[in-house]
């Protein structure tokens, strides 16, 4: 409960403002619990993406005998000359969670917006106060701050896999990102080479100009 009130009072207004689809919570937290459609209405005999939902039945009418005149029946059927690329995923799950901590408190709300053996990717929105400046990826300052997260996880192969994870905060008019992609790769059984390369950006940094930090690693691993 502290949780959904701390975010209802604290999120920017263009996240917080509802929709009309859904009047009763923030937009932020009804675009990323699929209640309200993003995508641009599509008013043609067949949408662009069709080919990537779920096939609808083939429906059949055959003449019966008495007293039911009409047979109804109902078949498995394709859209159009092409078959369905349906991708089932997972249902969605929201969870809303409160923290706190000797950096910062607030609350933030997270959901994986897909989900698949090969494909993962969760978004958290969040607000909350902080009380240390330049920790934990934050800016370098005190006060409300707006949070989010994006995390993406691709297997591309048996043995490798691909992660990023984006980090940004926002509060007291400057903005802290960071940004780390990184690839797995199994050479051995108990060998793992990683490479990962990590960009932080911070626009407090030299007097207000803003500055960019790229650095790179390579290690391989060994469990034991």
């Amino acid at each position: 409960m502290f949780a959904t009130y701390w975010l209802a009072a604290l999120l920017p207004p263009v996240f917080a403002t509802p929709l009309p689809q859904a009047p009763d919570v923030p937009a932020a937290l009804a675009v990323a619990s699929d209640r309200v459609d993003v995508r641009l209405p599509c008013y043609r005999l067949r949408c662009p993406d069709s080919e990537w939902q779920a096939p609808l039945p083939a429906t059949t009418y055959a003449i019966g005998p008495e007293p039911v005149r009409v047979q109804r029946t109902e078949l498995p059927g394709q859209r159009g000359a092409i078959p369905a690329l349906h991708v089932a995923i997972s249902p969605r799950t929201g969870t809303l969670t409160g923290y706190s901590s000797d950096v910062r408190v607030g609350a933030r709300y997270g959901i994986d917006a897909v989900r698949t053996p090969d494909t993962r990717v969760r978004v958290e929105v969040g607000s909350g106060y902080r009380m240390q400046p330049s920790v934990d990826d934050g800016i370098p300052a005190t006060g409300m701050v707006a949070r989010g997260k994006l995390e993406w996880q691709q297997q591309l192969t048996p043995r490798a896999q691909l992660t990023q994870q984006v980090r940004v905060e926002t509060g007291r008019g400057d903005t802290y990102l960071r940004n780390a992609v990184g690839v797995d790769v199994q050479v051995l059984p108990q060998w793992l080479l990683r490479s990962s390369v990590e960009t932080r950006h911070d626009s407090a940094a030299q007097g207000g100009q803003g500055a960019t930090e790229t650095a790179g690693s390579v290690q391989l691993r060994y469990a034991f």
